[in-house]
């Protein structure tokens, strides 16, 4: 084997383990932090109610949410709109839901826990700044947000049903 043989194939050497060490790939949270970072979330959520004097909201079942997540997960843009068309209060029906008042919507990208919090806080922040979504956190008759929360290729989505249950 001659030296620019060698040179080569210890070239190409280097360049495989170069581009498999630093190519980007979409790195994303583990799905197993979703119950975590869902109680990030309605912390996030109930933290800004308290600073207006509004009773915290629990959780909800979260059956619709997390369905809607998951399908928005796999879209290129947002919808309330569900895979088979449905809108959220239809799918509230279907799953024997009740409650249902409204929904938001958010994606951010993220790529691990960490970031995936700050995109939380991020989207809870842009909702205050939103006429609509404002209204929705902070209405006070409130008593329940289901949050789905789906992650993957390098994204989260988010999900908040705000609900009222007993009226």
């Amino acid at each position: 084997m001659n030296k620019g043989m060698l040179i080569t194939i210890i070239g190409g050497a280097l360049i495989v383990v170069l581009t498999s060490i630093f190519s980007f790939t979409p790195n994303s949270a583990n799905p197993s932090s979703i119950p975590a970072l869902k109680v990030y979330a309605i912390g996030e959520i109930n933290n800004e109610r308290i600073k207006f004097q509004l009773q915290p909201l629990r959780q909800g079942a979260d059956i619709s949410a997390d369905n809607q997540a998951r399908f928005l997960l796999s879209q290129p843009t947002l919808t309330h709109l569900d895979s088979s068309g449905n809108i959220p209060s239809k799918r509230y029906a279907m799953n024997g839901e009740a409650g249902y008042i409204a929904e938001t919507l958010s994606v951010y990208h993220c790529g691990d826990v960490d970031a995936c919090k700050t995109a939380i806080s991020l989207a809870v922040d842009d909702m205050l700044k939103d006429k609509e979504p404002r209204s929705n956190i902070l209405k006070p008759e409130l008593t329940h947000v289901s949050t789905g929360i789906a992650v993957g290729n390098g994204k989260v989505v988010m999900v908040f049903d705000f609900e009222a249950r007993g009226l």
